[in-house]
């Protein structure tokens, strides 16, 4: 059975994020491997997605260096999903990172009770890498 839109509605828990090669290199866990973070899909058809590296300062960054550091450590975007096929559209309207402004990334959906597994290509076009988000249900 596929999944529909309503099998994503709420809010999930980062478990954790991969960048997986094909080749058989060790994953890559852009912001450690134990980065917190939080999706959220709304019946009306609206996702926003933060993730951080979950030892961070607990001083907000006063210098250019720190703010650098803050914004490297951290990654949000939010727009618009659609599911169709097995898998999930985001079209992301706001971000952190600019250059993912006006892209739609494709996650294809696994959902095993209260866990859902997002994967695909990376942001990057043509990298030798997909993405892998585990989610937990809140």
């Amino acid at each position: 059975m596929k999944p529909e839109a309503k099998d994503l509605l709420g809010a999930w828990q980062l478990v954790g994020w991969s960048l997986v090669y094909a080749d058989g290199r060790p994953p890559e866990f852009p912001l450690g491997e134990d980065a917190a973070g939080i999706i959220m899909y709304t019946p009306d058809g609206h996702v926003s997605a933060t993730l951080m590296r979950k030892q961070r300062p607990a001083a907000a960054p006063a210098s250019d260096a720190e703010k650098a550091i803050a914004y490297s450590e951290s990654f949000a975007y939010a727009g618009r999903y659609e599911v169709r096929e097995g898998a999930v559209y985001h079209s992301i309207k706001v971000a952190t990172n600019p250059a993912l402004i006006g892209i739609t990334s494709t996650r294809y959906i696994e959902l095993a009770r209260d866990r859902l597994i997002l994967s695909g290509p990376d942001f990057a076009a043509g990298s030798p890498r997909t993405q892998r988000i585990e989610w937990r249900r809140a």
